[in-house]
């Protein structure tokens, strides 16, 4: 295969890739399992054009040797290749989780080797991107059967690996204990550490458009009308929990301030920083949880309040809710 046609191909995958993986994090399950499947092949995709890519690099290299920033981009680039590809095909297949053989997530390394990977395939696109061969001459029936060839042997090895390993979910995730409690992992995604807070002190603050926000304590919000629900958490970190979770709906919390019944889209803010913004029909079903399993949050599971919304990731389950803004 043509050397730019084989880059364009690599550079594909990866586009695909990126975006697959990070749209797919912010849809429901249920919006998101093509673009779970469009991961997966052009995973596989990406592992096969490789082998392309490793002869017309060894020729490069037995002609330029390793001078020049460009050669040393490109070997970083192809580092990360192999570690980001590699790890999604040894997660896929049950080889790694997210508590072996690290205690930290082999698929949190999987997804941040993936981020840095666009930034290297940028530069490097940028330091030895190639204009010959002209698109149009690379548009040959021969270049077409290539790319529907290795679009249907990527198609089919990922079916014959899904039949592999061990079971999980369509996000990927695997089961690390159900119905356990706060007995279920940790994850801090974007590493901040489990604040303290004193719950005399502490306030939930209600921050409605144009008006002073409503203040609650504790006491406040466990007096307000009970909700429970039995709801996965399904993390980013590759594990995937069902509990019963119990606390206040969002939208009963809303309601105490002016905003209540006309907010659209409301942010929901830890104490840490953390946040994240929800539409009308994301509020009309999440809670926030005091309780899990019928105990009391831990501080690492989001004490005294967490976030839950059925059907969104667990990145998005904010812990240590201190600001609700309506807007």
């Amino acid at each position: 295969m043509p050397r730019r046609l084989v880059n364009l191909a690599l550079l594909a995958a990866i586009v695909t890739l990126l975006a697959s993986g990070i749209v797919a994090w912010l849809l429901p399950d249920a919006a998101a399992g093509a673009l779970y499947v469009t991961h997966r092949v052009a995973g596989i995709a990406l592992v096969l054009a490789l082998v392309w890519k490793y002869a017309i690099a060894r020729r490069s290299l037995r002609r330029r040797g390793v001078r020049g920033s460009g050669v040393w981009i490109g070997l970083f680039t192809a580092v990360l290749t192999i570690a980001a590809a590699g790890l999604g095909l040894l997660w896929t297949v049950g080889l790694v989780s997210f508590d072996r053989p690290l205690a930290y997530s082999a698929l949190n390394l999987h997804v941040i080797a993936g981020l840095a990977l666009a930034v290297l395939v940028v530069a490097h696109a940028l330091v030895r991107g190639e204009s010959r061969p002209a698109l149009v001459t690379l548009a040959s029936r021969r270049a077409a059967l290539r790319a529907l060839g290795l679009l249907a042997a990527s198609f089919a090895l990922s079916v014959a690996i899904d039949r592999v390993g061990l079971a999980r979910r369509t996000t990927g995730s695997r089961h690390a204990g159900s119905f356990t409690g706060n007995d279920f992992p940790i994850t801090i995604w974007s590493l901040d550490s489990v604040p303290t807070i004193d719950l005399e002190t502490w306030r939930l603050r209600i921050r409605p458009p144009n008006a002073p926000p409503v203040n609650l304590s504790y006491a406040d919000i466990v007096a307000l009308p009970r909700h429970e629900a039995s709801v996965v958490l399904d993390c980013t970190g590759g594990w995937w929990s069902e509990q019963v979770w119990s606390g206040v709906s969002l939208k009963d919390v809303l309601a105490r301030s002016p905003a209540g019944e006309t907010a659209t889209r409301v942010e929901v803010i830890s104490v840490t920083g953390h946040r994240w913004t929800f539409d009308r029909s994301e509020i009309e079903q999440a809670m926030l949880a005091t309780h899990v399993g019928g105990e009391p949050l831990t501080a690492g599971h989001g004490f005294p309040l967490r976030l839950v919304v059925p059907s969104l990731r667990g990145f998005l389950w904010i812990k240590w809710v201190g600001d609700v803004v309506a807007a």
